[in-house]
């Protein structure tokens, strides 16, 4: 069997795929997924056969499990029901269902209902599959970042631009903060610029979840701005970004997002998605028993994570990360002090 190729996932109330959770399961949640795991050691004697994450990994499971405390309750999802089809030479697709913890799993005629519908969707894969080939598997990274409001760029080490968003190519146009030459991303401050070249170093040596910040202020007195790295590896990213190492640079400015951005916090704090709504929601006032509700957890589990979210910021107390959270720049400046990624030297 050469691969797996999840082809349809949808959620069963409609609501469309997030860019956000799609990117941060390639990035981060991909390798430690215990229903990938479990669907690759079922092998091809299971293919047309339901599978329904809730008969295999029971609650006791999921309440240890990092990725279903981690990365599914951030997206809204606890249950997953599936079935898995060969297509041509090992190739297997996926057609998925996820569903929220206040859905509920399948009832029978649910089940008899997504059993039928899935096979129209083989069909049309099928179907599909005649046309598409492999290497095209490479751009679907590309179409992921299409759908991102940051400005986004794929790096090699040599910081020659693969990939640019709309955002990011309005932002290198206008050259204010970055710039390109002969094809290569620049920052406009050299302190910054010279840091990257480090850091896109230092990443291709650390490897696979590695990342670091750049701080893109001229002077202190200047809104703080981020430009955030993450290295992308193949082998562990589904194949999405192609075959070679990349580093995704995004842009974090506080005046285009608005401060509880939950994917800007996971991102500049090293904080899993889950922990980053956790943040979110609490900053809002809102109870970590309602957070809890919410996301299908035990009310425990949340205390856990609101005590990671302290220690990642850097603060003592629960009130101090709300406070922290509502000063809105300060959020952004407090990263250099908190994650230790910037040189002194980029203190103008």
């Amino acid at each position: 069997m050469r691969g797996w190729c999840f082809s349809a996932r949808w959620r069963v109330d409609a609501t469309p795929d997030n860019g956000e959770a799609v990117l941060a399961y390639i990035r981060d949640f991909y390798p430690i997924d215990p229903r990938r795991a479990h669907g690759i050691s079922l092998g091809p004697e299971r293919c047309g056969h339901w599978n329904h994450c809730h008969e295999t990994f029971d609650d006791a499971f999921v309440a240890k499990d990092r990725f279903y405390q981690h990365f599914l309750p951030a997206y809204d999802v606890r249950y997953q029901s599936n079935v898995t089809y060969a297509l041509e030479d090992g190739v297997m697709i996926g057609f998925i269902l996820e569903i929220p913890a206040s859905r509920g799993v399948l009832d029978a005629d649910e089940r008899e209902v997504a059993r039928r519908l899935g096979l129209h969707v083989r069909e049309a894969l099928l179907a599909h599959e005649r046309v598409r080939r492999m290497a095209a598997q490479a751009l679907a990274g590309h179409g992921l970042l299409k759908t991102f409001a940051h400005p986004m760029w794929l790096l090699d080490d040599e910081r020659c631009v693969l990939f640019a968003n709309a955002a990011a190519q309005a932002e290198q146009a206008g050259e204010a903060r970055v710039a390109l030459n002969n094809g290569r991303l620049v920052l406009r401050h050299d302190v910054a610029d010279r840091t990257l070249v480090a850091r896109l170093r230092g990443l291709q040596t650390a490897g696979r979840s590695a990342s670091a910040a750049i701080d893109l202020r001229a002077r202190e007195s200047d809104a703080p701005t981020w430009l955030h790295l993450s290295m992308l590896v193949p082998g562990g990213m589904l194949g999405a970004f192609g075959d070679r190492p990349q580093v995704l640079a995004t842009l974090f400015d506080p005046l285009q997002v608005r401060p509880l951005d939950p994917f800007a916090l996971a991102n500049m704090f090293g904080l899993t998605p889950t922990e980053a709504k956790v943040a979110a929601r609490l900053a809002d006032g809102v109870a970590a028993k309602v957070v809890a509700a919410e996301h299908g957890t035990a009310e425990a589990t949340v205390r856990t994570q609101i005590r990671q979210v302290i220690h990642k910021l850097g603060a003592r107390r629960l009130s101090d990360v709300v406070r922290l959270l509502h000063q809105g720049d300060a959020l952004w400046s407090r990263a250099r002090a908190t994650r230790g990624l910037i040189d002194a030297s980029m203190r103008a």
